[in-house]
């Protein structure tokens, strides 16, 4: 009965799988994807887009302002006026032209629109990294987990083997039962941590899927990660041989700290807001600065006198006039001193959070950057590792069969093989982990930039390092 109960939950768990959706992705594919189906990015489009329209509100002010108008009138009886007489009943229609000739207020608001617009442009492009940087990592985490997996299935199949091989012994009285225990109770610790790996597995699927605003259940058929495709600089063999000497590694931060201090989305928002501030200190210094408008107006009234000897329409009036007006803010009540005052003390706390902005970023970039470097160097140090563990486990597993080893100098080589095999993983994808990070400090991803812009800064890296030999 337990054996058919197992059976059912089997075919269960199988047709469950079988009915679960299915994708194939690449790296750029599933970044690609997160950023056309993140809500939150889609929101913070739209309400760049709601900015972008201060600054044509802005502009409306000093562009032409057109107007028409008309009304009927009634009074007690006609009134005489300088420019005819108006009957005691009239309509009258009108047309005005304005214009600002100039108004500082209205000219630095424009501006300052642009350079805010501008600004909240490098805090989307900020998002869209965190979202890339969010999702890359993802998609890291279900690759390292399903290598691993891998890992762990093939230490099971070894031990499978070795207990194979130690029942044939036990078999033919050249060993005792005693060891057939031993590998049966190794192949149940085998397996518990295959399942744990498995949910691991789950887990990291369902991590991916998230940022995809995908079903959480889809299984996701990844490509593998490589140094090519995602090691930017570090696919570079003159990098590569650069960052293992001090100097080498030491030129090869102050570029990133360059390119980066160059591109940062967070420093470039921050410059903007400051451009801003500068124009209104600027607007702020000109207070009295008089401000000149010029308007024109064009009327037709129309009515009849209570004359019968005057004939139709000879009481219509038409008059035009144009003018130009100057504002001159003398005395304020202090109002625009202090404003000029507070101004430049926002400037002044911009200028200072630019300053440790910068300061702070060069030291991230340069302790990221040197963490990736070390990632690096332990990724031939752990491959190396691993193939001499796996190049041990043939030797004592063949001196094994021979009776020439025991089953503890086995069990022992095919730990350090698993050992080995496991730190060799973690070594690659924390570089990876740690390669987005500096790529995301840099404002630069070059997995989605033109392969060929990418590989210009790549080169641009390798004739400055062989120009300092």
């Amino acid at each position: 009965m337990p054996g058919v109960f197992f059976l059912l939950i089997f075919f269960f768990l199988s047709s469950e799988s079988i009915s679960q959706p299915e994708i194939t992705l690449t790296w750029t594919e599933a970044i690609n994807l997160a950023l056309a189906e993140n809500p939150y990015l889609a929101s913070t489009e739209s309400s760049l887009e709601a900015t972008k329209a201060n600054i044509k509100i802005a502009r409306a002010d000093y562009l032409p302002a057109i107007g028409f108008g008309g009304s009927i009138s009634e009074s007690k009886k006609a009134v005489s006026t300088e420019v005819g007489v108006i009957p005691a009943t009239s309509g009258q229609l009108s047309a005005t032209l304005s214009q600002m000739v100039y108004n500082e207020k209205y000219l630095a608001n424009h501006k300052i629109q642009k350079y805010l617009y501008a600004s909240q442009e490098e805090q989307l492009r900020n998002t869209r990294y965190s979202i890339i940087s969010t999702t890359g990592q993802a998609y890291i985490d279900l690759q390292f987990a399903l290598d691993l997996l891998g890992v762990q299935q093939a230490n099971m199949a070894i031990t499978d083997t070795n207990l194979r091989a130690a029942r044939d012994r036990q078999e033919v009285g050249s060993t005792n039962m005693q060891e057939v225990l031993r590998w049966e109770t190794e192949m149940y610790g085998n397996r518990q941590s295959v399942e744990s790996q498995k949910a691991t597995v789950i887990v990291s699927r369902a991590g991916l899927n998230q940022v995809l605003n995908l079903p959480l259940e889809t299984d996701n058929n990844l490509e593998v990660l490589t140094i090519a495709k995602a090691g930017f600089i570090f696919s570079s063999q003159i990098v590569a041989a650069a960052v293992t000497d001090e100097n080498g590694a030491r030129y090869v931060r102050d570029f990133l700290v360059d390119l980066g201090l160059g591109n940062s989305p967070i420093l470039a928002s921050i410059e903007q807001e400051l451009m801003a501030q500068q124009r209104q200190v600027k607007s702020n210094q000109r207070w009295a600065v008089p401000s000149f408008d010029f308007s024109a107006q064009t009327a037709a009234i129309f009515g009849e006198l209570d004359d019968p000897s005057a004939p139709a329409g000879s009481n219509d009036i038409g008059f035009w006039k144009v003018g130009l007006s100057m504002k001159w803010p003398i005395i304020t009540g202090g109002a625009n001193v202090n404003k000029a005052r507070q101004a430049r003390s926002q400037m002044s706390a911009l200028e200072l959070e630019r300053d440790n902005l910068k300061t702070s970023l060069e030291q991230s970039i340069r302790a990221t950057t040197a963490i990736a470097m070390s990632d690096f160097i332990n990724i031939g140090l752990a491959s190396a590792q691993a193939d001499a563990a796996q190049k041990n486990y043939d030797l004592v597993y063949d001196s094994y069969l021979v009776g020439e080893s025991d089953l503890l100098n086995l069990l022992d080589a095919q730990d350090q093989k698993i050992g080995a095999d496991i730190s060799s993983r973690i070594a690659l994808y924390t570089f990876f982990a740690d390669m987005l990070i500096v790529e995301q400090e840099i404002g630069y991803f070059p997995f989605l930039e033109p392969a060929d812009e990418a590989d210009q800064i790549i080169k641009e890296l390798e004739n400055r390092l062989l120009e300092t030999r």
